[in-house]
């Protein structure tokens, strides 16, 4: 007998919660789904700080914000003496399609002085989504962040006949990553609240969002719902898979590439990686890291080079409020995906790529599966060493030695202290010295 597509295999409401003064999770319930979405829906009543809504987390990431806009006459004759009582309730969907594999879904309430309380753990399976599409072409995935070497790493790549990279200064293409994004997005189930209304999307020309009529009033009529939450999702995915294998195609040939394998772009580690797996069984991903520290010196000066604010958001002010920054966003997703993938995936290390660049390439297109012979080596490094004005403008330092442990001469002793504290774990965790 195969699984449902999606199985609810537990759900374990947290504790008693003092901080409120009663909940319940209505939705989901243990069982098989054979959609590619799951309900949630219950109530909730806070204590001394109201609730304003629930969340649903991912891996400790936001996937779905749902308000309390649902009428409860059972919770109003409950608790006759609260006044937000009959208006308690909620309901919401999060899609399944590229969540990672055996990850829990966490669902907690926002209280209204802006702290969570987790209500229920959800835990589950799902079965890959069946978009049937057969690809010809592998995606090749660079993950890593800013200023790790990407340029470098991918204009080398860019340089082996059968990888195909847009070959644009700085190699920022990411037509598939936008084609699959489309799926996620156009493939989840409706949130009036965050994304398309169903009286009001026509109106926004800028913005096409979760389809705002499924699964309600869709699932009403016999069979639709079951339609709109399986087989319209596989024929999506297959579409903008197509898409995004037909833009790499027409990229090839116009490179003069005629017999790709893979096409890269860069990636973020972020959950679609997990996606592009789910998708692409075959695909390969190649994690780029660089000494914390020095990709925090040549952000902070692309930054002054540039005359603007390329790395990091306004509300940062510091350098040392960007230290932390960084490691509390970008470094940390690095760090939590590595460990999940590497099992699939190959590391490069930008110091290693820097001293003994064809052994890296050399390690990388054995790990690809393609001519990795000393010719090809030599002459992917000679085509991608050509100097010009694009690789003179992207640099920050001298030279590459330059680059190599810039951060003990342009770092603040204050910022490198920060860097020493907050950093050592994760320099540790690849390798770097603390």
């Amino acid at each position: 007998m195969s699984m449902a597509i999606v199985e609810i295999e537990s759900i374990q409401p947290a504790a008693e919660q003092e901080r409120l003064r009663g909940f319940a999770v209505d939705a989901p319930k243990v069982g098989g789904r054979d959609i590619y979405d799951i309900e949630f829906a219950g109530w909730v009543i806070g204590g001394a700080s109201a609730v304003t809504g629930v969340e649903i987390h991912v891996e400790g990431t936001v996937v779905r914000r749902a308000p309390l806009d649902q009428f409860r006459q059972d919770v109003e004759r409950a608790y006759p003496d609260e006044p937000n009582a009959r208006l308690s309730g909620f309901r919401t969907w999060v899609g399944v399609v590229g969540i990672e594999p055996g990850a829990a879904l966490q669902l907690r309430a926002v209280l209204a002085d802006g702290s969570r309380v987790r209500l229920a753990t959800v835990r589950f399976a799902h079965q890959p989504v069946a978009t049937g599409f057969s690809p010809t072409l592998r995606p090749l995935m660079l993950t890593t962040m800013g200023r790790a070497g990407t340029t470098w790493t991918m204009r080398l790549l860019s340089e082996h006949p059968q990888i195909v990279v847009h070959r644009w200064h700085p190699y920022e293409l990411r037509a598939a990553r936008y084609w699959w994004h489309a799926f996620k997005v156009l493939s989840e189930p409706r949130d009036p609240h965050n994304s398309a209304q169903a009286d009001r999307f026509q109106t926004n020309r800028d913005m096409i969002g979760h389809n705002p009529f499924y699964p309600e009033p869709i699932s009403v009529t016999p069979g639709l719902g079951e339609w709109m939450g399986r087989e319209f999702v596989e024929r999506l995915g297959n579409f903008y898979q197509g898409v995004a294998e037909e833009t790499y195609r027409r990229i090839a040939a116009a490179q003069g590439q005629h017999d790709p394998v893979y096409f890269a772009e860069k990636h973020r580690a972020d959950a679609l990686p997990w996606l592009v797996w789910e998708l692409y069984p075959q695909a390969k991903e190649l994690f780029l890291v660089r000494d914390f520290r020095d990709i925090v010196s040549s952000m902070l000066a692309f930054n002054v080079k540039q005359g603007f604010r390329a790395f990091g958001p306004e509300h940062v002010t510091t350098d040392e409020e960007f230290a932390r920054y960084l490691r509390n966003t970008t470094i940390r997703q690095l760090a939590r995906s590595w460990p999940k993938r590497q099992d699939r995936a190959h590391l490069i290390r930008y110091e290693a790529l820097i001293t003994d660049t064809g052994a890296v390439l050399r390690d990388v297109l054995r790990y690809l599966e393609l001519d990795d012979s000393p010719a090809t080596i030599a002459g992917m490094i000679d085509r991608a060493s050509e100097e010009n004005e694009n690789s003179r403008r992207h640099r920050t330092s001298a030279g590459t030695d330059a680059s190599l442990g810039r951060w003990r001469q342009s770092l603040s002793p204050s910022v490198q202290a920060i860097c020493n504290e907050a950093y050592a774990d994760v320099l540790q965790q690849f390798g770097y010295e603390v």
